[in-house]
């Protein structure tokens, strides 16, 4: 079933992200918003955890009194680097909350892409995590800093957080006593194309918020369920389709970061019935593996980039919703059904 216009117009008229989670903290504050793969130690040495929606709406208001003890301007930008996952949403959510405009940046970008963002945003401040397989964001973030004249605060999520970089972990522990000044006017997001890493573009969290109900309303998640997403960009395909998809429904996500098929068979067998979401080039695999049978396999979300093109062969289960995201940029995407 697919909202009408004016129907879903009435539903998100004065919903945002700050509304969701805090009536979500209240109303189901012991239950879980986000957890880790099982394997997350192994690329990140971070041992894997979770958080409830209590926890999250805590963190969420620490961190964003931290942040604004930088007296930054309204709507001042702020570059995330890191993978879709607890720390990425968590530095989203409280960019907004202390009026603030994230931005998470495609980890792929070298340097100089990554610098041009910055620079374009003209980013007063920059988040990141400690390593991702190979990959130092921080280290990256701190060269990043000097070259860029307009970026005065770096901060990192973990224990081992590099000289040089604020260590939020332990800072927001004191932050909350810091004021939190009241944001007359939400900020927007700023997404970036990973294909061609063009942009930012600015979204607004209604855009977000729309197309994450477009694709709720066709896959219908409920309150047993998760949304696990092996997506770890964060342009409008990837934050309609994992965390504001899951902040609507009140539905636990499961970003599983770098990928691993050990991961994603262990999401899976969890007990629970999984909304699956997938970059379509990867259809042909999962239609030919053993997954694709599965029978806690609720639904499929396939992004497809570009938009229009389909891999085959595809999956064969008319007992389950399938949807395609056709991605035409960074905030443009139309959703259907199968």
């Amino acid at each position: 079933m697919r909202a009408e216009p004016d129907e879903a117009a009435a539903l998100l008229d004065g919903l945002h992200f700050d509304t969701l989670l805090q009536a979500l903290a209240a109303g189901r504050g012991y239950e879980p918003a986000l957890r880790d793969p099982p394997g997350r130690q192994g690329w990140s040495d971070v041992v894997p955890g979770s958080l409830s929606f209590g926890q999250l709406h805590a963190a969420t208001d620490r961190l964003a009194r931290l942040l604004s003890i930088n007296r930054a301007q309204p709507g001042a930008r702020v570059a995330i680097l890191a993978p879709l996952g607890p720390e990425a949403v968590l530095s989203v959510l409280a960019c907004l909350r202390a009026g603030l405009s994230p931005m998470l940046m495609p980890m792929h970008g070298n340097e100089l892409e990554l610098l041009r963002l910055i620079e374009a945003t003209d980013a007063v401040m920059a988040l990141g995590v400690a390593r991702v397989g190979p990959l130092r964001p921080l280290l990256i973030l701190r060269e990043l800093a000097v070259r860029a004249f307009g970026t005065r605060f770096v901060g990192g999520f973990g224990a081992e957080v590099p000289d040089g970089i604020a260590p939020l972990d332990k800072l927001m522990d004191s932050a909350t006593l810091h004021p939190l000044a009241e944001v007359e006017r939400r900020a927007g997001l700023q997404v970036v194309d990973g294909a061609t890493m063009s942009g930012p573009v600015e979204i607004s969290e209604r855009d977000v918020l729309g197309k994450a109900l477009e694709i709720s309303r066709l896959l219908k998640p409920m309150e047993s369920s998760r949304i696990v997403t092996t997506l770890v960009g964060g342009d409008l395909a990837a934050l309609a389709s994992g965390p504001a998809m899951a902040m609507l429904t009140g539905v636990e996500l499961l970003p599983l970061g770098l990928f691993s098929l050990g991961d994603l068979q262990a999401c899976i067998e969890g007990g629970r019935n999984v909304h699956l979401v997938l970059p379509g080039a990867m259809e042909p695999a999962l239609a030919q593996s053993r997954l694709a049978s599965h029978p806690a396999l609720a639904s499929l979300v396939f992004v497809q980039r570009p938009a229009g093109s389909r891999a085959l062969p595809a999956i064969d289960r008319p007992d389950v919703a399938i949807v395609d995201i056709d991605v035409a940029g960074a905030a443009e995407i139309s959703v259907s059904r199968r």
